[in-house]
């Protein structure tokens, strides 16, 4: 996709849950062997954050001495293997939040959002010179994100459409497949809504708004309208139904909001 990952220098996490790391391992070797690393890289998140580094570090140590035997040390260093954790303590309870990063041009909050029984779980919040854009990872609607993101220029919101879920649901149930079933009506509960969604952009004020992690998964372009259902009465900004390879820029200096495909 084109993404620089011999400059990433660290690796933020909203939660722990296997969606949201299971791709971290060939991340991390990526950014290792592309990027020469010399020191492990660090990956930044909640509580738990510490044994899930030590679990894939455990994971993927054996193939990393494979790597620097056939390429060199030059090329795979042993010593920028893998990655260290930082974990982020936030204040307790809903909406508790911290600056985590700052520096003369870049700031980064995380807050605590809502997605029991994951505890914790974070949104983000990006200041980058004169833009910003906030993450919610996985959450309901959460009037503290809402007011951490005022103002924002981008608002990228996760989102599931309840009525599809329910249909897949059924016809999981019908096929015998109760396990199945089941989960897809556990997970009505923890997620917003696309109509939440925009509610939580209109009331920050974020000039638009992107929806990632889309429950279920929109195979083609043809179904966006009916996962959006009422969501653009909610949200008078410009709406981006989020697709694998989208990059959303924010050019400092400017008040332009791009969008482009890597592929």
């Amino acid at each position: 996709m084109g993404f620089p990952l011999d400059r990433l220098e660290s690796i933020y996490l909203t939660h722990l849950h296997s969606d949201h790391i299971d791709g971290l391992g060939e991340l991390l070797t990526i950014a290792w062997v592309g990027g020469s690393r010399s020191s492990p890289l660090p990956v930044i998140g909640p509580t738990g954050t510490q044994s899930v580094v030590d679990g894939f570090n455990a994971a993927y140590r054996l193939d990393s001495t494979y790597r620097t035997a056939h390429h060199g040390p030059e090329v795979a260093d042993p010593n920028g293997f893998g990655c260290e954790a930082v974990e982020i303590v936030l204040p307790a309870g809903p909406g508790g939040e911290s600056v985590i990063f700052n520096d003369e041009t870049l700031k980064i909050t995380a807050i605590r959002v809502e997605h029991a029984p994951i505890e914790p779980a974070f949104g983000y919040r990006i200041d980058y010179k004169d833009r910003s854009l906030s993450i919610s990872g996985d959450t309901i609607y959460h009037p503290g994100f809402v007011a951490m993101s005022e103002g924002v220029d981008v608002m990228v919101h996760e989102a599931l459409d309840p009525e599809m879920v329910e249909a897949i649901g059924l016809q999981l149930s019908v096929r015998g497949q109760a396990n199945n079933a089941k989960i897809f009506a556990d997970i009505l509960d923890y997620h917003a809504t696309p109509e939440q969604a925009a509610r939580a952009a209109q009331e920050a004020g974020a000039k638009e708004l992107v929806y990632y992690h889309l429950v279920p998964p929109l195979p083609v372009r043809l179904v966006e309208t009916v996962f959006l259902g009422d969501a653009k009465s909610e949200f008078d900004g410009p709406i981006t139904v989020g697709r694998d390879g989208v990059i959303v820029s924010l050019p400092a200096g400017s008040n332009k909001i791009t969008k482009s495909k890597t592929f």
